[in-house]
C-alpha cells in the first residue's frame, strides 16, 4: 500500500508568503499612483504655453477669464441736426439734410459692427433734436477712440465733399490723418468732387485758432465732420442715393484703417 503523503505548511507559508506580502504591496502602491495621477489632471493644456482649469460641476458657473489685452475700439458718429433742426434742404425743400445724415450714420454703424472688438455710440438713432454739448458728451464720457459727424453741405452753387477737422491739427496729427483716410476711402468710391480736408469751419482761416465747428473743438478725441456733398447740388443728390451704402462702407472701412494702423485697434484679438 503506498505511503501516504504529508503537505509541509510551514515550506508552503515559507515558500509562498514572501511572494503574497509582494503582490499585496504592488496592489497599494498601484491604487496610490492611480489616485495620483487623477488628482494631476486637474488642469489641461490647451496649448504649450496656457494651462486651464478642467471645469467640474462645482465651478461650472465660475466666470470664464478674458484676456486683457482686448480692447473695444470705441467709435461715436453724430448724425448732424435732428427733430426740430432740419439743417440744409434741397432747392425745391423736398429734402431735409437731418434725415440723409441719420441713413448715413447708421449704415456706417452697421458696417463698423461686421468687425470685432468694436463699440459705435450714436448721438441720436431716431428724428430727434439733441443739442451741441449734448453730443460731446456721449462722446467724452465714453472716452472713445473717434468721433465722426455726418454732414451735408448747401450753397448757392458748388459740389462735393469737403472734411473740416480742428483749426490747431497738425499735419501729422490723429484729426487731420482721420479726414484724410475718410477722404480717401470716399474718393475711391466716386465723389462728384474732391474738396479735401479743410481745417476749422467754412469761412474761417487757420490763422484764427478759435475758429472750428462746436463738435470739433468740444471732443476729447480726435474727430472730423464729414460734408458729404451738397444738398443743393442734383449730382451729389443722385451720387448720394446710388452709392449711399458705398459711402458707408468706405467711412467704416477708414476708421477701421486707421485704428489699426495707430495700434488703436486689433481685429485679431482674443
Amino acid at each position: 500500500m503506498a505511503r501516504k503523503r504529508h503537505i509541509r505548511w510551514d515550506r508552503v507559508a515559507a515558500v509562498f508568503g514572501p511572494l503574497l506580502l509582494l503582490i499585496l504591496l504592488l496592489c497599494v502602491c498601484c491604487k496610490d499612483r492611480g489616485a495620483s495621477d487623477e488628482s494631476s489632471l486637474t488642469i489641461r493644456t490647451t496649448d504649450a504655453r496656457t494651462p486651464v482649469p478642467l471645469q467640474t460641476t462645482a465651478d461650472s458657473q465660475a466666470v470664464p477669464v478674458t484676456n486683457p489685452d482686448v480692447r473695444e475700439y470705441t467709435i461715436v458718429l453724430d448724425p448732424g441736426h435732428g427733430g426740430n433742426d432740419d439743417g440744409a434742404t434741397n432747392r425745391d425743400k423736398t429734402r431735409l439734410e437731418k434725415n440723409d445724415n441719420l441713413q448715413l450714420s447708421l449704415a456706417v454703424r452697421d458696417h463698423l459692427l461686421k468687425h470685432p472688438h468694436v463699440r459705435v455710440l450714436m448721438t441720436r438713432e431716431t428724428d430727434v433734436f439733441v443739442e451741441l454739448d449734448e453730443r460731446c458728451r456721449i462722446a467724452n464720457s465714453a472716452n472713445a477712440d473717434f468721433f465722426v459727424s455726418i454732414h451735408r453741405n448747401s450753397a448757392t452753387d458748388g459740389d462735393g465733399v469737403e472734411i473740416w477737422v480742428n483749426n490747431s491739427a497738425k499735419d501729422n496729427a490723429m484729426d487731420k490723418l482721420l479726414g484724410g483716410y475718410i477722404m480717401e476711402k470716399l474718393d475711391e468710391v466716386g465723389v462728384s468732387n474732391n474738396r479735401g480736408v479743410r481745417y476749422g469751419f467754412r469761412g474761417s482761416s487757420r490763422e484764427t485758432v478759435g475758429n472750428n465747428y462746436y463738435v470739433n473743438r468740444n471732443t476729447n478725441m480726435p474727430s472730423c465732420l464729414v460734408e458729404m456733398g451738397f444738398m443743393t447740388s442734383d449730382v451729389d443728390n443722385r451720387f448720394f442715393d446710388e452709392r449711399m451704402d458705398q459711402y458707408a462702407e468706405a467711412i467704416a472701412s477708414a476708421i477701421i484703417e486707421i485704428g489699426e494702423d495707430k495700434n488703436l485697434y486689433n481685429a485679431s484679438a482674443q
